[in-house]
């Protein structure tokens, strides 16, 4: 299933888009948050075909929502009254910052983007779990292997 990411924000939006396997997140545009930004998203969940959308929330230190959360979660609403679609919300924690640490990133320009790709890997993150671990043997207990001639 495909994920949309959404980092909502007063001015701009930034979507970020999952694999086909919503293992791995990606950037993916940013967009002013204005009259035609509700229209503009609906028909980016039709076109890409996401199942689920997730949405970034906005919250204080505190860990209590602010002023931007209560407008995103009215976002969300509005979608999910709009399109067969599941609205999601992962805790924003300072996306923003964290992806103008990210190399190449650094200084005062857009990264709305980067951002809703960090919220929804975090999701992604919870929601597929612990990942494959792969079994590593001491020098000691390695396994006798034959050497092979291509």
């Amino acid at each position: 299933m495909k994920y949309l990411g959404i980092d909502y924000g007063k001015k701009k939006v930034g979507f970020a888009q999952s694999d086909d396997d919503g293992r791995l997140a990606f950037p993916l545009l940013i967009a002013p948050n204005d009259s035609n930004v509700l229209k503009d998203t609906l028909e980016l969940i039709r076109e890409m075909k996401f199942g689920v959308v997730v949405i970034g929330e906005s919250v204080d230190a505190k860990g209590k929502p602010n002023e931007i959360a209560k407008e995103a979660r009215k976002f969300g609403a509005t979608i999910e009254n709009n399109i067969d679609v599941i609205v999601k919300f992962e805790k924003e924690w300072y996306s923003t910052v964290e992806a103008r640490t990210q190399p190449g990133k650094e200084g005062d320009h857009e990264v709305d983007d980067q951002a809703a790709a960090i919220i929804l890997q975090r999701y992604l993150d919870k929601s597929n779990g612990p990942g494959e671990t792969i079994e590593v043997l001491p020098e000691d207990e390695e396994e006798e292997t034959e050497a092979v001639a291509w």
